[in-house]
């Protein structure tokens, strides 16, 4: 046999698989209405010629990788399925291992995910077993083999049939995951949970591959939030979008009558944004402001943006926290033209309080009204809307970097060449191993790199990472084992 009729051969299989597993859809009659082939009969897909079945996988290959925004390889995943379905079977249900206590599992992903965990935080002799198999066999895909231990996914060889309730089967997930987030330490919530929830909702074809990838994502998630160094993945699945929104005043829709109150983006060097609402005091001749971060993301088939209070930077790099919920939102957004916008439109997805207090801006196009704004701005007060209008303000400031092969190199500004004591009018720059940080190795020379200073404290921010290393003094470069050099090295 040649080897292009094996791979036919063998491509029609993991077809056959596809149905058989009800993956893509939901019961064998709706898979045959999909591939145009009558499966209600005698007829099984592995009588389908091998060329046929080759372009029907290869069609639904593209359209599964379309479905999950360029995540679901078919290939790859019936391989880590079937793996993962093998060390279930033989390792964990032949040996009776009982895990159908919620605290165990959660203990258990929190112990996976988490790098600095050296232990389970729950004691149990059947979580000691799971990991134990689970660190034998490293190789194993952790979502697939919770699903398993759910039941939300047959064993792969499994005859098991039609799936007979999808909904039931994502609200399992959903509230499994739910109670993970509640039993979580420091974690009040995962955004991405409400996003999976609002987008299987919406769904035309809800499938088992749509929870599959849902439980990858949110364990992606929660990965990236307890180890900053896998943030640079998490950060690569949804694109940021930067739209034409600076430069320019908005003012509230619902409350065009307001004629002092408007809000105005800048955009930083990292494609996020700082937005400022200003509130005029004519009277008082003040200007009171209030100051968020925002981005834009392409996040599945929708475009979200996520705003945080300025307040919690504070929180994230020097008290080591991850971000509390009523300081950052989660929005379903709408423009009415992507590059140059008139209009944004918000719809809350998850928010701790809607802090933002807008659900629509319009762009300001009056020119006189423009120009009576900036002059109010500069000739008023300006008043900070916080209790502490110093604690939290910073800058951050992109830096040259140079990239070797262990080393990465960040070149120091003028007024820290001033600043270091062993300065010979010679360039110098801060060296960091990328051994210090599994992401690090991942930094690329277009990526966001700079020196952040807040309260007169300076560290080197990889924003892709949301990795920030004190350099403020020599204690700090120890601590952080950060060099300072006068040359790169190749």
């Amino acid at each position: 046999m040649r080897n292009k009729d094996k791979e036919n051969i063998q491509l029609r299989n993991r077809l056959n698989d596809l149905c058989l597993l009800r993956l893509f859809r939901n019961t064998k009659k709706e898979f045959g209405e999909y591939i145009e082939y009558n499966l209600t009969s005698n007829n099984s897909i592995l009588k389908i010629k091998p060329f046929t079945a080759r372009c029907l996988y290869r069609k639904l290959s593209s359209q599964i990788f379309s479905d999950t925004y360029s995540t679901f390889e078919i290939d790859k995943e019936l391989e880590e399925y079937q793996k993962a379905s093998d060390i279930y079977l033989n390792k964990i249900k032949k040996k009776r291992i009982d895990l159908q206590e919620p605290q165990l599992l959660y203990s258990f992903l929190r112990y996976y995910y988490t790098d600095s965990l050296q232990e389970p935080d729950y004691k149990n002799k059947d979580l000691d077993k799971l990991i134990h198999i689970v660190n034998k066999n490293n190789e194993v895909d952790v979502p697939f083999l919770l699903l398993l231990i759910l039941k939300i996914l047959p064993p792969y060889n499994s005859k098991q049939g039609d799936v007979k309730d999808i909904n039931a089967d994502f609200a399992r997930v959903y509230h499994f995951f739910e109670g993970f987030v509640k039993d979580s330490p420091n974690l009040t919530e995962l955004p991405v949970l409400e996003i999976m929830k609002h987008t299987f909702n919406q769904c035309t074809h809800k499938n088992r591959i749509f929870l599959i990838d849902m439980t990858k994502r949110i364990l992606g998630c929660f990965c990236a939030l307890t180890n900053p160094g896998d943030a640079y993945d998490s950060n690569a699945v949804s694109e940021k979008k930067v739209p034409n929104i600076d430069e320019c005043y908005w003012y509230d829709t619902d409350t065009s009558s307001d004629t002092t109150t408007f809000w105005q983006f800048e955009q930083m060097a990292t494609f996020d944004y700082f937005l400022y609402r200003y509130k005029i005091k004519i009277d008082r001749k003040e200007v009171e402001y209030n100051k968020f971060e925002v981005s834009f993301f392409n996040n599945l088939n929708y475009l979200t943006l996520y705003a945080a209070k300025s307040s919690s930077i504070l929180e994230f790099i020097i008290e080591k926290k991850i971000i509390q919920m009523d300081k950052q939102a989660w929005y379903k957004c709408k423009l009415d033209n992507e590059t140059f916008p008139n209009k944004i439109e918000l719809c809350e997805i998850l928010a701790g309080e809607p802090f933002l207090g807008f659900k629509t801006l319009s762009r300001l196009t009056d020119s006189k009204k423009e120009e009576q704004i900036t002059n109010r701005i500069k000739e008023y007060k300006s008043i900070n809307a916080k209790d502490n209008p110093e604690e939290n303000e910073y800058t951050f400031l992109s830096a040259p970097i140079a990239i070797t092969e262990k080393f990465i190199y960040i070149q120091m500004d003028s007024s820290e060449e001033e600043e270091n004591e062993n300065n010979n009018n010679n360039q110098h720059y801060y060296r960091i191993s990328k051994e210090n940080n599994e992401g690090l190795k991942k930094i690329m020379l277009n990526d966001f790199v700079g020196i952040l200073t807040i309260q007169n404290r300076k560290y080197i921010g990889f924003s892709p990472l949301s990795l920030f290393l004190e350099v403020t003094d020599e204690k700090a470069l120890i601590e952080n084992k950060v060099e300072v050099v006068d040359r790169i090295i190749l």
